[in-house]
């Protein structure tokens, strides 16, 4: 679809409701003019194929090239890969920017003579496995998906790129040999995620920054959930690195304007935005190389999470944060399978117990305390005050999945506490893999009420009623953080933890509508 530019619009609520595959394309957000200098005179139509897997650092990339070249109208073209590549060699589009999230696609077109000019990477990729929630084959090596629980493996074919580098790595790894007859592979790279949330594939093989992707242009990071859960990526020296290229088509209308995008994808501000959304430069910060902090934090914390990186990187500049959000047993796995990562920030200590029995962790501290409450429809229309009314016949309630998130060990332990859980069980339509899930059904009125962190209840305010609970319910769940064993940066991640428990951090958690940490757990 060719979609012209739009300029920003209302801010984004606070409860994202999530969408998938490529939706009608979201206004870009701004990003601030002092970064962005003025350029030549350009003037014209151009137009970009942006897949679906770059949606969301289009976003800010067109918005700064925008600024730099503003007689420039840009239409862009939001649809997968696979097709945007069909399209160009059948002859049907001839776009002034093809930007492609491998080189093999570029390489393609390349041959039938259809590039104008060098093709030019502008960021390295890298592909990611998935699984089925829970992980229920226990895949903690990329040599597990020989398992004999592994029944399907889905991966895209060697005409896409993620496929062509998929294939490289299994065959490094030693699998590729023992999973033949049990891969399931598709020219279309998007229905991987399909397979497996519809039970026919129990792995599959994606692009790694895929696995935040969001829908809509401008949109932001929204982190794989539901029956699908990320593992990690797959080691660069299995698949080696995969270069994202972007070229210049032959016979489109404004070349010009196409080879002056294709240099300013390599910007240094371009290039952060690519690094924020899981890609690897192309080309190093004229700052000189920063250090990366990989986070692994609970869905849940998130609106702690997110200010505190914003304060962090206003004191620190030179240190880059990069957070992988997801329930805390699933990040649990992940850090399992990936062996790499800074931090790790779960929602209950139980979680963080089992790195430290696992030997991952080198250190830790309290950060604050996370206290369950009941969330309902704005409005109370069912009239729910206590726990007890949960067993009401006829309602629809949601807990967490106590295998998945830390909220929804809470919510069983004190059902079974107060000898509700067999009366309550019947109501639960919904068990989520994380917490943010269940605000945003209590939002949209498919569920009557939720059992919920507090931090929560404070994010979706404006769309559900909050009832608390008496504190002889429940334990109030300690919120820690850990220093990875894995981590190349041993100070940096250190210094980090201290600033989430810091009276800073402190004050941020209160503001979050967590409960601070202040020495002792709340009476």
């Amino acid at each position: 679809m060719k979609t012209p530019f739009l300029r920003l619009g209302p801010v984004l609520p606070a409860v994202l409701l999530l969408a998938a595959g490529c939706g009608k394309p979201k206004e870009p957000a701004p990003v601030p003019s002092e970064q962005v200098k003025s350029g030549p005179s350009l003037s014209g139509e151009m137009e970009v194929y942006v897949p679906c897997g770059v949606a969301g650092p289009y976003g800010a990339i067109q918005e700064l090239f925008q600024k730099r070249y503003p007689d420039v109208k840009i239409h862009f073209d939001l649809a997968n890969i696979d097709v945007q590549t069909k399209r160009i060699l059948n002859g049907k589009g001839t776009p002034d920017v093809f930007l492609s999230l491998g080189d093999r696609e570029v390489k393609a077109v390349a041959a039938k003579g259809l590039v104008d000019g060098d093709p030019l990477t502008y960021a390295y990729n890298s592909v990611g496995l998935i699984v089925e929630r829970k992980n229920p084959c226990d895949i903690e090596d990329i040599r597990n998906i020989t398992s004999p629980k592994v029944k399907t493996v889905a991966v895209p074919s060697q005409s896409n790129s993620s496929g062509y580098y998929a294939e490289l790595a299994l065959k490094k790894a030693g699998v590729w040999g023992g999973l033949q007859g049990r891969l399931w592979v598709t020219d279309q790279p998007a229905l991987v995620k399909e397979q497996l949330k519809a039970g026919r594939a129990q792995v599959g093989i994606v692009y790694y920054p895929c696995t935040r992707e969001t829908s809509k242009v401008g949109g932001e990071q929204q982190h794989v959930q539901g029956k699908v859960q990320v593992l990690g990526k797959i080691p660069t020296d299995l698949s080696g690195p995969i270069p994202a290229q972007a070229a210049v088509i032959k016979g489109c209308s404004n070349p010009e304007a196409g080879r002056a995008f294709l240099k300013f994808l390599r910007e240094d501000p371009v290039q952060d935005i690519w690094e924020e959304w899981a890609f690897d430069r192309a080309v190093e910060a004229k700052t000189g190389a920063r250090t990366t902090l990989y986070v692994y934090c609970g869905a849940g914390i998130r609106p702690f999470m997110d200010p505190v990186v914003e304060e962090y990187k206003k004191a620190h500049p030179e240190i880059r944060l990069d957070v992988g959000y997801a329930g805390s047993g699933c990040l649990l796995s992940q850090l399992s399978f990936a062996r790499r990562g800074d931090l790790y920030l779960p929602g209950e200590d139980y979680y963080l117990n089992q790195a430290k029995e696992r030997g991952f962790l080198i250190g830790q501290k309290l950060v604050a305390y996370l206290e369950p409450v009941l969330i309902v429809q704005k409005g109370n229309p069912k009239k729910i005050e206590q726990l007890a009314d949960l067993a009401r016949k006829g309602l629809k309630v949601g807990v967490g999945e106590p295998e998945a998130c830390a909220v929804g060990r809470a919510a069983e332990a004190m059902l079974k506490q107060a000898r509700l859980f067999d009366k309550v069980r019947r109501n639960i339509v919904l068990r989520a893999g994380n917490v943010p899930e269940l605000g945003n059904q209590v939002t949209l009125k498919a569920l009557d009420a939720a059992i919920v962190w507090n931090v929560t209840a404070t994010q979706v305010a404006g769309s559900c009623d909050e009832i608390k609970l008496p504190k002889t319910a429940y334990e109030p769940s300690p919120v820690p953080v850990g220093v990875l064993k894995f981590t190349k940066h041993e100070a940096a991640a250190r210094a980090f933890m201290g600033f989430c428990a810091s009276p800073k951090g402190q004050d941020l958690a209160k503001a979050a509508g967590m409960t601070p940490a202040e020495g002792s757990p709340p009476a």
